[in-house]
C-alpha cells in the first residue's frame, strides 16, 4: 500500500519542509500542495522550495518532486482512496471518523493500493467542503486542552503510524546465551571463597552463599560476562 500526503492551503514553508522531512523519515515520497500561497504557483514554487529547504534537511528529493494543484480532486488523482484529517475541534464532520491507528486497516479493507491523506492549512484545518471529498476522517487523539496540532507535527505522527503499519519492526537482537546453572553455582562458590579469604567470615554460612547465588541469577549474566567475572576474581 502506498500513501500520498496532500496539504491544502498551507502557508508556512517551514511546516511544508517539516512535513517533507517527516515523509522522508518514514519512506513516503509523494507530496502535493493545493492552493498554496495564493494563485501565483510558479513564483510560489520557487519561493517555498527555497524557504522549505531549511526545515527539510535530507528531504529535498521530496520537496523537489512535490506538485502544486488547484483543487483536491486534481491532487488526489491516481489514488484509490482519500482520507481527511481533523482535530474535530471546530467541526462535526459528516463522515465516519477513524482513529489514526485504524487508518491503514481501513484503507486495506477498501482494497486501496494508494491512499491520499488530506491535511488542512495552519489556521483553519479542513473545512466541511474539503472533507466532502473524503471517504472518512482521521482523528489524531490529543488532550482537549490542546486539540490542534502543528501541521508539520501532524504529518510526522501520521507518517510514523502508517509506516509502522506497513513495515514490521526489526527483529530484536538475538539474546546472548545465559550462563548455565552449574556455572552460576561454581561462580557463587568462588565469590564466597574470595570473600572469606579476605576476612569476611560472615559470608561463610549457607545463607550468605545462597544470597550470592540468587544475586548472580537475578543479574542474568551471559556466559561472556561470567567468564570476565571469573578472570577478575582469579586476579591476585
Amino acid at each position: 500500500m502506498e500513501f500520498r500526503i496532500i496539504l491544502v492551503r498551507p502557508r508556512n514553508p517551514d511546516n511544508i519542509g517539516a512535513a517533507a522531512r517527516a515523509m522522508a523519515n518514514f519512506g513516503l515520497k509523494e507530496l502535493v500542495l493545493v492552493n498554496a500561497f495564493g494563485n501565483d504557483w510558479k513564483e510560489a514554487a520557487r519561493v517555498w522550495r527555497t524557504e522549505a529547504s531549511v526545515s527539510a534537511i535530507g528531504a529535498m528529493d521530496v520537496v523537489d518532486a512535490a506538485r502544486l494543484c488547484s483543487s483536491i480532486p486534481e491532487a488526489a488523482e491516481g489514488c484509490d482512496l482519500l482520507l481527511g484529517t481533523s482535530s474535530l475541534h471546530f467541526i462535526n464532520p459528516e463522515r465516519d471518523v477513524l482513529l489514526l491507528k485504524d487508518a491503514a486497516a481501513y484503507a486495506g479493507s477498501r482494497g486501496a493500493r494508494k491512499t491520499a491523506l488530506l491535511f488542512g492549512g495552519e489556521k483553519t484545518g479542513l473545512t466541511r467542503d474539503d472533507l466532502s471529498f473524503c471517504s472518512a476522517v482521521i482523528n489524531i487523539q490529543t488532550l482537549p486542552a490542546q486539540p490542534s496540532m502543528n501541521l508539520g507535527q501532524a504529518v510526522a505522527v501520521a507518517c510514523y503510524e502508517l509506516a509502522g503499519r506497513q513495515n514490521p519492526a526489526r527483529a530484536a537482537r538475538k539474546a546472548a546465551p545465559p550462563a548455565p546453572p552449574a556455572e552460576i553455582a561454581r561462580m557463587a562458590d568462588l565469590i564466597s571463597e574470595r570473600l572469606c579469604g579476605g576476612g569476611k567470615r560472615h559470608w561463610a554460612g549457607g545463607g550468605a552463599l545462597r544470597d550470592i547465588r540468587q544475586a548472580l541469577l537475578d543479574a542474568r549474566l551471559t556466559k561472556g560476562a561470567m567468564t570476565a567475572l571469573k578472570l577478575l576474581l582469579k586476579q591476585k
